[in-house]
């Protein structure tokens, strides 16, 4: 009995330690954690995506509350055992969207995912606002953040370093 009720929390801690060392493993370790702003209009996915979830948690929880009323005295630690899964839930989430991108030795990881140098095809700054070019399996996308104004400086000279050099056809032709 016990089994089940530690079985979401299992599962849950096993899918977050496989997902830390697998990112470990492709990418390597830190150079740079990024302090960005957390909540912007660049990322306001992540805001959204806690919003859903506290919301479908809520939900779920009074359904399973209901449910399970005459079952609570079977139940070792009582009928509010969904209640904190669906908590820890949440708070996985929160603190997944909070953490900081990272540039890293092999690559760069996110909120959203991560990348190897090579599929980052460019990127560019506007005031303290950057904007990766990143290039996978014929899929482009933009992860663009805001970032401190201080730190602006650092993470540009490890980006040069890092990006690979593209061969660019904006060459002029002789005549």
């Amino acid at each position: 009995m016990m089994i089940r009720l530690l079985f979401p929390y299992l599962l849950l801690s096993l899918i977050v330690i496989v997902y830390l060392y697998v990112r470990r493993l492709q990418l390597g370790p830190v150079l740079l954690k990024v302090n960005r702003t957390l909540f912007s209009r660049y990322n306001a996915d992540s805001l959204l995506l806690i919003i859903v979830i506290t919301a479908a948690s809520y939900f779920l929880s009074r359904i399973d509350l209901q449910n399970l009323s005459e079952a609570a005295g079977a139940m070792p630690l009582g009928p509010y055992t969904y209640v904190y899964f669906y908590g820890a839930l949440i708070l996985t989430v929160i603190l997944r969207e909070a953490e900081k991108p990272a540039l890293r030795e092999k690559g760069i990881s996110t909120s959203r995912g991560f990348w190897k140098w090579n599929e980052v095809s460019s990127y560019r700054w506007s005031k303290n606002t950057l904007t990766l070019s990143i290039d996978r399996a014929n899929k482009k996308r933009l992860e663009t953040w805001q970032v401190n104004a201080a730190d602006k400086k650092e993470i540009d000279l490890l980006l040069r370093q890092m990006v690979p050099k593209r061969s660019g056809r904006s060459k002029k032709k002789k005549s």
